[in-house]
């Protein structure tokens, strides 16, 4: 399925299923938000990355926000812009690094982890992966694309299977993710 038909079918099943988590998305991002990010990053967004935040400037200030993927709530352009630079000053006082210049967090589990878009100009280009900030517990978990993660969490919305030991679940009008 196309991104923009994911993002279209996302929309859709909130409205029905999910309203007041459908209600609580923030606006699309403005071409200044858009601006600021590719400063940031000093490169052009992914067009998936772009179409995303034209969709939603993430998931608003409500509880439980929109997900991207079970557990990891989707941030907005400032919050990307933040946690990147949090990550990358972070790394200045290390030996290693565990964040690339170039990567844009475009999630958060709010326990450290992240959902990071590489948008480097290397083989792992538009690649997803979970980013938390140390080297334990072997190799991340990781997607080709955004637009993979997100029909996978389509499907796991629609269907309510399981998704990274997760299962939907909605509450009065609110989708969140359990433990499975």
């Amino acid at each position: 399925m196309p991104f923009s038909s994911t993002l279209a079918a996302i929309d859709g099943w909130l409205a029905e299923n999910a309203p007041l988590t459908h209600r609580d998305l923030a606006p699309p991002a403005t071409g200044a938000d858009l601006a600021a990010v590719r400063a940031h990053l000093g490169a052009d967004l992914l067009p998936d990355v772009e179409a995303l935040l034209r969709w939603h400037n993430g998931a608003g200030r409500f509880r439980p926000p929109l997900c991207l993927a079970p557990g990891y709530a989707f941030l907005g352009t400032d919050a990307m812009i933040a946690l990147a630079r949090a990550r990358l000053a972070a790394d200045q006082d290390r030996l290693w690094r565990t964040w690339k210049r170039r990567w844009l967090p475009v999630a958060a589990d709010g326990k450290g982890n992240c959902l990071v878009v590489d948008h480097s100009e290397d083989d792992d280009r538009a690649e997803v992966t979970v980013s938390s900030g140390d080297d334990h517990g072997g190799p991340p978990k990781t997607w080709p694309d955004l637009g993979d993660l997100l029909s996978k969490t389509y499907e796991a919305m629609r269907y309510g299977s399981r998704l990274m030991n997760r299962r939907r679940i909605v509450t009065d009008g609110r989708l969140d993710w359990e433990d499975a």
